[in-house]
């Protein structure tokens, strides 16, 4: 029977590919390929993607707006050694090869966004990506530049608030798409202008959805006791959609700058909220009132907390809780809701200098970000607040013969506090001081890279026993051999490391005393995922050693690249499942093991037929991660091999994309995990352009997962009660001037 399932994706793989190829016939007229060299900013001397030893993604121009989705995972997720973290359809983390969380550090222009998405699965990022000029993932360790906890990558989210130059003419976009399978409509704007020597910014956007539509039954028939009656029923009511995955969302930035000859300084201020539901089958409470045997002092405790802290933001919301509940009622759900704000404000600045050191470069943010779960009766269970501010300074060098140079120091500092019900993480003040510097060394056709970083991070908490510092320490040597002009290989060895969080450390641990409760029954469950969340206050720090060989061919018919990674964490830190029940609401533990991760990604392009008329491109790509445990067997939720194709064709105005993702089961998983069957998923699309009054209108459609697969994500906490959507048809205008 598998064989024969097989068989047939193959089949569908094969007439698809044979369909887009018969269009050439009919074309008369190209889109003319791009063949810009970036300059890739999130690299350390800032070097083109040709001469960069990193392994580097870049959504830029049309192929990021193309790819612009609802989340930040889910815009990313069709890059090689690149997944989605989906947490029902509000939220959508990067994962990039296999780690996420705390090990991929998502930037803003370079700066953390300073949310709290690396907190827990399912709380969002903050960043918009459809307000983005362009993004860039970093494959593999970047802690030199960004932090102790980027061993598994950096995503680099890039805009132009505050613009570096000014521009001739006033510039923009006005956007609207529709997406059938949620009813969501989306809007965006952008504006750029200049004035003499002043530039000036204002972008925003604004995106709702109802439930999400699925194929099939959103809870996986497998977890189902077909003899319990009340869960049989909630199987049965969870077919065709997911329940309370709505979203509402909206974000609006204005930034100016001056700009002289010798540089330019600016700021920024943003304002984002969201409001997105957990789907019902993750959050069934842990009741504490309802358990006769729970100590009544600590009922009293919480709901004095729980009194306390409503009453303080009851003035503040209550407009707002209003809206929520209207957009609740509208779309008929229940069950916890998360309502996000940050605002953010930004400074940069960059100077050319005389001298030994020929640039510096800066920029500082500050953030307060809040966000409340709001239960289905409406009231607030718990906020979760990060304030804080980073900087980031740099200081480039003139060339000493052969060598460059970069030397920063970057610093950071954030309180992160939850309070209320599910307050399972104590108040916490973060401070962070950084130092790196960055070398190459141009050798003929070899150029090597040096670079090293060293941290201090300190954790305090008020009259706790709690508090903690630690020094981290981050190498990497890399050469980039030119073999020929067109092709270049790529050797790297990186050693990082990096200190345990605020909630790897003190989830559900006594601030008292730094030890968790020897009384279950005072264990603080984490209602979106069904835990009690147990952290580990004596956590080493982890320490990764990473070897990846690459070779990349830039120029010519063929174009693309692979790359193989082999990546020994010592100490690994990760929430293990251990299978006991305290109410029913399982208990997790913060755990150290070895890990390892090893794998390949690939991607390659080439011409299928070129003319004046017409251009067809077909590219292949497929990433594969294995990543195990010395003692404990496998690594949570690992993706698991995928491969594929995609055949592009341009002719005159249009152009047509059609894309086959064939996505393996994933049967290595951890203790108390369930595997995942494979899936085909096919997606197509096509785009119309044309000039009008000096801009050009783009007419655009998106057909996803045609084949209307029931899909659950492996990666995500929640795929046994939230599979992705299904069929979906996204149509849209754009008006660029």
């Amino acid at each position: 029977m598998r064989h024969s399932i097989y068989r047939a994706k193959a089949r569908v793989l094969s007439v698809a590919v044979a369909a887009i190829c018969a269009q050439q016939a009919s074309a008369q007229e190209a889109h003319s390929p791009e063949l810009i060299d970036e300059v890739i900013v999130t690299s350390s001397l800032q070097q083109t993607r040709a001469e960069t030893a990193l392994p580097v993604n870049v959504l830029a121009g049309e192929e990021l707006r193309e790819k612009v989705a609802s989340t930040l995972g889910e815009t990313l997720k069709e890059l090689v050694g690149v997944n989605s973290a989906s947490f029902g359809t509000g939220v959508g983390l990067p994962i990039i090869r296999g780690q996420s969380g705390n090990r991929v550090q998502v930037l803003q222009g370079g700066v953390s966004n300073m949310d709290a998405s690396a907190i827990s699965p399912d709380h969002a990022n903050s960043i918009e990506a459809a307000l983005a000029e362009r993004i860039e993932v970093v494959r593999g360790p970047a802690t030199l530049l960004y932090g102790n906890g980027a061993i598994g990558g950096v995503v680099n989210v890039i805009d132009n608030h505050i613009p570096s130059r000014v521009p001739e003419a006033v510039t923009g976009l006005v956007e609207t798409r529709h997406a059938s399978v949620s009813d969501q409509q989306t809007s965006v704007f952008k504006f750029d202008a200049g004035a003499g020597q002043f530039a000036f910014h204002l972008d925003g956007t604004y995106r709702e959805s109802n439930d999400t539509e699925i194929n099939g039954f959103a809870i996986n028939p497998y977890t189902v006791d077909l003899g319990d009656e009340e869960a049989f029923e909630e199987f049965l009511e969870s077919k065709g959609s997911i329940d309370n995955s709505s979203t509402r969302a909206s974000a609006i930035t204005g930034g100016f700058s001056w700009v002289t000859d010798s540089g330019y300084f600016g700021m920024s201020v943003s304002q984002s909220e969201s409001n997105y539901g957990l789907p019902a089958a993750a959050h069934a409470h842990h009741d504490h009132d309802e358990d006769e045997d729970h100590d009544e002092d600590h009922d009293e405790d919480h709901d004095e907390d729980h009194d306390e802290h409503d009453h303080e933001h009851e003035d503040e919301d209550e407009h707002e809780d209003e809206g929520d509940h209207d957009h609740d009622e509208e779309h008929g759900e229940g069950g916890i809701r998360i309502k996000m704000k940050q605002d953010r404000y930004d400074f940069e600045g960059q100077y050319q200098l005389d001298g030994f050191f020929t640039q510096v470069d800066g920029k500082v943010s500050v953030v307060d970000y809040q966000h409340a779960e709001i239960e289905s009766n409406g009231e607030v269970g718990t906020v979760y607040s990060n304030e804080g501010s980073e900087g980031r300074f740099t200081l480039r060098h003139r060339p000493i013969g052969a060598m460059e140079g970069v030397t920063g120091i970057q610093i950071g500092n954030k309180t992160f506090s939850a309070i209320g019900e599910e307050a399972y993480i104590p108040e916490t003040d973060t401070r962070t001081v950084g130092i790196f510097s960055v070398h190459s060394i141009d050798m003929g056709d070899v150029t090597y890279e040096l670079g090293a970083r060293a941290e201090h991070q300190r954790l305090d908490q008020a009259g706790s026993a709690c508090d903690d510092s630690s020094n981290s320490y981050s190498g990497s040597a890399s050469a980039l051999w030119r073999m020929s002009e067109d092709t270049n290989f790529m050797m790297a060895f990186a050693h990082s490391q990096r200190a345990a969080s605020v909630e790897e450390k003190y989830s559900n641990i006594s601030n008292g005393t730094c030890l968790e409760s020897s009384d279950p029954e005072d264990f603080i469950a984490h209602a979106a995922t069904q835990r009690f969340e147990i952290g580990n206050p004596n956590a080493d720090k982890e320490q990764s050693s990473n070897i990846e060989i690459g070779l990349r061919r830039h120029m010519g018919n063929v174009t693309g690249d692979i790359n193989f990674f082999y990546n020994d964490i010592k100490d690994y830190l990760y929430m293990r499942d251990t299978g006991v029940y305290v109410d029913d609401v399982q208990i997790a533990r913060m755990t150290q093991d070895d890990a390892v991760f090893k794998g390949v990604e690939a991607e390659f392009s080439m011409p299928i037929s070129q003319s004046d008329h017409h251009f067809t491109e077909l590219s292949v790509f497929g990433d594969y991660v294995r990543a195990s445990l010395d003692d404990a067997g496998n690594v949570p939720r690992i993706p698991p091999l995928r491969y594929g194709a995609q055949i592009s064709h341009s002719h005159s105005n249009w152009l047509y994309k059609l894309r086959v993702t064939q996505v393996d089961e994933q049967s290595k998983v951890a203790a108390n995990e369930l595997a995942s069957d494979a899936y085909t998923q096919v997606n197509a699309s096509v785009d119309y352009h044309a000039d009008w009054q000096g801009g050009e209108f783009t007419l655009f459609a998106k057909a996803n997962n045609l084949l209307d697969e029931s899909i659950r994500n492996h990666a995500s906490v929640l795929k046994d009660v939230a599979p992705e959507a299904g069929r979906s048809l996204l149509i849209g205008l754009r008006f660029e001037f």
